[in-house]
């Protein structure tokens, strides 16, 4: 079985793929990447992440504009999710220098060796992370470092700080990691000791809850692993159609895919967010017992649109005592869902930030029918870098696939889906799925 990319004690391969055309990509990415700031300013007339106006014809100098809030405190909530399956809120004061995550509901076991009490028990608040904050430093301007924090203690790897983005209306980066391991029960749950020195987040400052506004038609990617199976991997490719009531229909876009109803109705929640109970894992029967997972929708309201994400939050108990069924249904996951509705080259034009199923933070550039994707911390390397060529002709309407610049052979084909200035971007690698979700910058 695969080893999973951050198994304690080892170093992570940071990419996959071997790129043959390093210096090449590399300047086309960054001449892409000055080229999409150009553009996301009106500087070619197109609309950037969905949406936008053209420059002024004025010859009046123009004033900068700021890329997210002067200002922020905890009276901004951002509710989201996280790439371990974890519903959370996350507050950051830019004044007092702090950060606060409150995990809502998750599967994430608060101490190595056990799976209970989760990172979400409410016990003596310790549901409630805390900690100092620090302005970014490490980014190409000061435009984008003055709307980017370093979120002090959150990270298990000292070399490798957590950090958030922060935009109007959106948060994403990464929250608090965790190492996890378990011994099993009956034989079965057994968790290799691994460490994650970090989460990815992505979360809104405004959701939606109201069913009816939700409902329709949408096209959805993500990542899962499942912990009790050394944490294999897989990835989620579906249409989902959901309905006013709550009712939905999911299906699989792979070979011999079907469509059912895989979990209860989803129902609003009092946090800002929808559920669905008993929601079917991609890798199903699970490890021990019956489905008890769950899959919750956080539909942020961003640039006019809609942007819903999903997560499933796993199930595990090895008590009989606590009255809990004996089970560990412990798929954890992140996704996003876009409409099924066709797009229209450049309107998606822009600079987006996000972090990957790598951990690692990307920034990608997208102009016309060409994207880049970089380190934005360490932009020069080529060996992080990317080139794709788009394709909007849509077989599924809101599906842009991709290819590789390079053209190298066995190039994977790849998927975009995009709504409210948020991408999903879905990608096997050498078998293994690889999936970021990136939020519009400029």
């Amino acid at each position: 079985m695969q080893q999973h990319p951050l198994q304690h004690g080892q170093d992570r391969q940071r990419t996959p793929w071997t790129n043959h055309h390093g210096q090449r990509i590399l300047r086309y990415g960054a001449a892409l990447l000055g080229a999409a700031m150009l553009a996301a300013c009106g500087g070619d007339g197109g609309g950037g992440g969905g949406g936008g106006t053209t420059a002024s014809t004025s010859s009046t100098p123009a004033i900068p504009v700021r890329l997210c809030p002067a200002s922020l405190d905890y009276t901004t909530t951002f509710t989201g999710g996280t790439g371990s399956g974890e519903l959370v809120k996350v507050q950051i004061d830019t004044t007092k220098k702090t950060w606060q995550v409150t995990f809502l509901d998750s599967s994430v076991p608060r101490t190595t060796g056990t799976v209970m009490p989760t990172r979400s028990d409410t016990t003596g608040g310790q549901n409630v992370m805390t900690g100092t904050l620090s302005q970014e430093t490490g980014l190409p301007t000061d435009k984008l470092n003055q709307c980017a924090f370093q979120l002090n203690g959150a990270s298990l790897d000292p070399n490798r700080p957590a950090r958030l983005f922060v935009g109007e209306g959106v948060a994403g980066g990464t929250i608090p990691g965790a190492r996890i391991q378990f011994d099993g029960v009956l034989s079965a749950g057994k968790v290799p000791d691994t460490t994650f020195p970090y989460f990815q987040f992505i979360g809104f400052a405004q959701t939606e809850t109201d069913l009816p506004k939700i409902a329709g038609q949408y096209n959805g990617y993500g990542f899962h692993e499942v912990p009790s199976k050394n944490f294999q991997t897989v990835a989620q490719d579906y249409r989902m159609a959901l309905a006013a009531d709550g009712s939905f229909q999911v299906c699989d876009n792979k070979t011999g895919g079907t469509c059912s109803q895989k979990g209860k109705n989803f129902v609003a929640q009092a946090n800002g967010s929808l559920m669905s109970a008993n929601y079917k894992g991609e890798i199903d029967p699970p490890t021990l017992g019956a489905t008890l997972g769950r899959a919750y929708l956080i539909v942020g309201k961003l640039r006019g649109q809609l942007v819903p994400v999903m997560i499933r939050v796993g199930y595990a108990n090895c008590s009989v005592t606590n009255g809990m069924p004996l089970g560990a249904d412990d798929e954890i996951g992140i996704g996003m869902m876009a409409p099924a509705v066709a797009l229209t080259q450049g309107t998606v034009n822009g600079e987006y930030v996000g972090v990957d199923s790598n951990f690692d933070y990307r920034t990608t550039a997208l102009v016309a029918a060409d994207a880049a994707m970089l380190d934005p911390f360490h932009p020069s390397d080529a060996s992080l870098a990317t080139a794709l060529k788009l394709d909007f002709s849509q077989q599924l309407a809101g599906v842009v696939t991709t290819t590789r610049k390079d053209g190298a052979a066995g190039s994977p084909t790849d998927k975009f889906i995009f709504t409210g200035g948020v991408f999903g971007f879905l990608e096997s690698r050498s078998g293994s799925p690889y999936f970021t979700i990136g939020a519009f910058v400029q």
